[in-house]
């Protein structure tokens, strides 16, 4: 098989993953949980899919300035990724400069002539792209999640992506004469991204679908329901007895939402949740039953569980919520063991439900313990 074969199916496998990994990163992660994080992500994406498909439309029509075209904007990718790290850190994110390298890489790539000049300009590009594989690896750095297990992917290939850029640069340095030859370089080039797209998928849709705390953002009640009473079944099965369901539910919240109007009661359930969220570990599943009532499976030893609710319950009175309303919020929490009533997800949100109205009754900023 010759370099041509291999650049071309290297292409329509980069096509394909493009496609596959965009529908993902747009379907399992911006629609699922918006956020301008997941939007600049999403948008990295589509950039390389619409370069992958006119590099491949340029070399069926045997348009070279087509090709070169698609291929320049594919290397924007990179510096939008790390503007989607950039945006959830809640700094100043700069999207511009991944758009604006898109374009003015496909310009250079279409507008130099010269096959020594166009060498030259694309090994200099690859290294730019590279530049912020290597911030990109910094905003990891900074995560609180930054030890995931789901996060190395996308440490990793940034790594390696800044090696390889490195590499390709040197390469054609150490001897200029050959530095028009990009036959070797274009096929590396090709797999790069197409390992870069995998493990980004990977790493992104995981970054998708936690705070920027390292806490799991409340899930829909939908996706909820699925993913908990998976684990339960599982448990059921596995015979395994520390896994508990929780219900944290703000005291009088029809009061406190009168009080505040309804912006006051959104900023207020935001904060509540962001407490919950990050009292909680990263493992457990968060749902949002209603505004203002949260739903926790996990799988802890009951004395670990008395800490989490001890923390949340402390952390929610202490919130400074007095621009939005004069009163001091509190949380009442019921607490059911999962083998209470047999690992069934409904009932032991119906019996946690029950227990934390019952704590609300007895004054609230309490938790009541159902036992088995």
């Amino acid at each position: 098989m010759n370099t041509t074969d291999v650049l071309s199916n290297l292409g329509l496998a980069q096509a394909t993953v493009a496609t596959v990994s965009t529908v993902m990163i747009i379907g399992l992660g911006f629609l699922h949980r918006p956020s301008r994080s997941a939007l600049l992500w999403s948008l990295a994406f589509v950039l390389a899919m619409t370069s992958t498909w006119v590099t491949i439309m340029g070399s069926i029509a045997d348009a070279e300035p087509v090709r070169r075209a698609g291929l320049g904007l594919m290397l924007g990718a990179p510096a939008l990724i790390w503007s989607g790290f950039r945006a959830r850190r809640g700094v100043p994110a700069f999207p511009w400069i991944g758009g604006m390298q898109a374009v003015l890489t496909a310009i250079a790539f279409t507008a130099v002539t010269d096959a020594a000049a166009y060498g030259l300009a694309f090994r200099l590009a690859f290294v730019g792209a590279a530049v912020f594989a290597g911030l990109t690896i910094g905003e990891l750095r900074r995560a609180a999640d930054r030890l995931e297990r789901l996060a190395l992917p996308l440490t990793i290939v940034s790594a390696g992506f800044v090696a390889v850029g490195a590499a390709i640069l040197v390469s054609g340095l150490a001897a200029p004469a050959d530095i028009g030859d990009l036959a070797l370089p274009r096929v590396i080039n090709g797999l790069a991204m197409l390992i870069y797209l995998v493990c980004a998928t990977v790493s992104l849709l995981y970054f998708t679908s936690v705070s920027p705390t390292g806490g799991h953002t409340a899930s829909t009640w939908p996706h909820f329901v699925i993913t908990a009473s998976d684990r339960l079944r599982r448990a059921r099965r596995a015979r395994e007895q520390s896994w508990a369901v929780l219900t944290v539910r703000l005291d009088d919240p029809t009061h406190i939402r009168s009080a505040a109007g309804e912006n006051g009661w959104l900023r207020l359930v935001t904060e509540f949740e962001a407490v919950v969220d990050e009292s909680f570990p990263a493992d457990a599943d968060i749902g949002r039953e209603t505004r203002g009532r949260l739903v926790i499976v996990l799988a802890r030893p009951g004395s670990v569980i008395r800490e989490h609710v001890r923390t949340t319950l402390r952390r929610i009175t202490e919130l400074d919520v007095s621009d939005h309303v004069d009163v001091q919020l509190s949380a009442s929490v019921g607490w059911v063991p999962a083998e209470s009533a047999d690992y069934d997800l409904a009932a032991l949100v119906l019996a946690a439900g029950e227990a934390a109205a019952e704590a609300t009754r007895q004054g609230g900023d309490r938790w009541e313990r159902v036992r088995p």
